[in-house]
């Protein structure tokens, strides 16, 4: 099967896993960092929930300590926003962020820490989002 270039690196390079861990992020523009809550997390990167998205492309330093059985010293990686999501309701807003400099050693870890937990549940749009379903043919009068 064949599959093209687009289409490739639109593919998602691990599975996501549904998390609750609270991360600080420190941009160029504060020293203080800030915490997010993370809700799903790979090996490659995490989904942050924030009610102000930083811009794609901004660099940041990501430190988060998975909780439970995580034998390791806190994780420290330089990471880029590479989604950000703009929503009416501010709990759905959020932003994605691509590690750039972990560790083989540290994805192996990461990975082993997230084998057999669930993927996140996928979340149902806000009646405010969602579209009406046009009216069937026969129903409509002329």
């Amino acid at each position: 099967m064949c599959v093209s270039p687009a289409v490739d690196q639109l593919a998602r390079r691990a599975l996501r896993r549904a998390v609750e861990l609270p991360c600080e992020v420190v941009s160029r523009y504060l020293d203080q960092p800030l915490l997010y809550w993370a809700s799903n997390l790979t090996a490659y990167g995490v989904w942050l929930e924030t009610p102000a998205p930083m811009e794609v492309g901004e660099k940041v330093v990501l430190c988060f300590r998975p909780a439970v059985w995580w034998e390791h010293r806190e994780l420290m990686v330089f990471s880029e926003v590479t989604r950000v999501m703009w929503a009416r309701d501010p709990e759905q807003r959020g932003m994605g962020l691509e590690f750039m400099d972990i560790t083989v050693h540290e994805q192996r870890a990461l990975n082993a820490w997230l084998r057999g937990r669930p993927p996140p549940l996928p979340r149902r749009r806000s009646r405010s989002t969602e579209r009406e379903l046009p009216q069937p043919r026969f129903l409509r009068t002329a």
